[in-house]
């Protein structure tokens, strides 16, 4: 056995003969002519001193110790385009700034990260929370999620999915007050969730009892919150019934933690968006986020509308 490596080139020629059983093919795919590839294989075969090939007028077939070869070369060459494909993620990678609220990021955003970063490797998602104006020409950010009724000039905007409000509480406190009828809520500490007025307009505790047909003269004012997850979790603890978004508290009612008593709903008139600015729209990290999440944002949009029809 020669103390020399063969030419990698010859390797490559070798194995796409072997996989296809055509030099015609193999030249084909490696974008050489034929004669090119014979001349490689030759090569090959000089300097291991075996024969890789039978060859007749028609056909070539592989010998034992073509074939042998050939199993283990191309295995290699896999895990060579692997790693070639993960240089390119990371090549197209970088960090990806997401903008969105605490509440959103908590309740739906992070949860989900995880299958972005499998599926891209290369891009390191960093999160920044806020509630202000997204401003890209600016601040440091390059998507942004946001509630409300889309971009403005040079913003393009995608809908996530909708929201709606409905009374969520606790099982144990909707069990001890004996609630078997929307007007028995008016009993409880409602809690005010005052997340959604910086978007637009807030449903109110009076236009939900008046959906769900109940004239109410006095109601139990609980506590107020301005982010909705906050408002989810003092629900949860039994501190009253909250008029909550139902986007934020689908993995509480799975697991139990809240409970919708009733099937009465209020549909926003605003919704989830994905902000990008119009100009970056296409760029290979990007539009790879954008993607995903809007996929994403189509398979929680059925789950979502099943709670909101009962």
């Amino acid at each position: 056995m020669p103390a020399s490596q063969p030419a990698l080139t010859s390797l490559r020629a070798f194995e796409s003969v072997a996989r296809q059983l055509s030099f015609t093919k193999a030249a084909r795919e490696l974008h050489v002519t034929p004669a090119a590839i014979s001349h490689q294989i030759r090569n090959l075969e000089r300097h291991l001193g075996i024969t890789l090939f039978r060859r007749t007028s028609r056909s070539i077939a592989l010998t034992e110790h073509g074939r042998q070869a050939a199993e283990h070369l191309h295995d290699g060459f896999e895990r060579i385009m692997r790693g070639v494909n993960v240089l390119r993620e990371h090549e197209r990678g970088g960090t990806l700034t997401v903008f969105a609220s605490g509440a959103f990021a908590t309740r739906w955003l992070v949860p989900r990260l995880g299958s972005f970063s499998r599926r891209h490797p290369g891009v390191i998602v960093r999160m920044r929370t806020g509630t202000a104006a997204v401003d890209f020409d600016h601040d440091d950010i390059d998507v942004a999620i946001r509630f409300g009724r889309g971009g403005h000039e040079g913003i393009a905007s995608d809908v996530l999915f909708p929201e709606f409000v409905t009374p969520l509480a606790s099982p144990a406190l909707l069990r001890a007050a004996g609630v078997r009828r929307p007007a028995d809520l008016a009993r409880l500490p409602l809690i005010q969730d005052d997340s959604m007025r910086r978007a637009g307009r807030q449903p109110r505790w009076d236009e939900w009892f008046r959906a769900a047909g109940v004239k109410v003269v006095r109601t139990r004012r609980g506590p107020l919150y301005d982010d909705g997850h906050l408002a989810l979790q003092a629900a949860a603890a039994g501190q009253g019934v909250a008029l909550g978004r139902l986007a934020y508290a689908v993995e509480d009612l799975s697991e139990r933690r809240l409970r919708k008593p009733f099937a009465r709903v209020i549909e926003s008139d605003l919704s989830y968006q994905l902000l990008v600015p119009q100009a970056r729209r296409l760029e290979p990290t990007i539009a790879a986020f954008r993607g995903w999440l809007l996929a994403e944002a189509l398979r929680f949009r059925r789950v979502l509308g099943s709670l909101a029809g009962g």
